[in-house]
């Protein structure tokens, strides 16, 4: 179980995530805060947490969920980025990447490396 850190700043939602993380974790912050009219674009920290536990069938059922919370209209134009500091993280964070683009998740979605790299891309 991992600790999940949540930080809204004007229409910014940071989640800064320690430990292990799982896909259930993932869908309940993605539940909550993606529809709530107020949340366009999205930061997951997790350079110093783990998407390790969680399966091919997990990202799916994130990238499901994602997809079906902005359903509404919510998040329009926004963009979801990802900071994985490991090369483990970096390349699970690509594979989800890609199975939400598959899954016609309609935001934008990138890796980075660094939170320094995720602001100028949001920007």
């Amino acid at each position: 179980m991992a600790k999940i850190d949540i930080k809204i700043v004007e229409n910014l939602l940071i989640v800064s995530v320690s430990g292990e993380l799982t896909a259930e974790e993932v869908i309940a912050v993605v539940d909550e805060y993606y529809p709530n009219g107020i949340v366009k674009d999205v930061i997951w920290d997790l350079t110093n947490g783990s998407l390790r536990s969680i399966s091919r069938d997990g990202f799916k059922a994130i990238a499901i969920a994602a997809k079906k919370s902005v359903e509404g209209g919510f998040r329009e134009g926004g963009k979801t980025a990802y900071v994985g500091g490991a090369e483990v993280e970096y390349g699970l964070l690509q594979m989800y990447k890609t199975i939400a683009e598959m899954i016609g998740v309609p935001v934008k979605y990138d890796v980075f490396k660094t939170v320094e790299e995720v602001k100028n891309w949001i920007a």
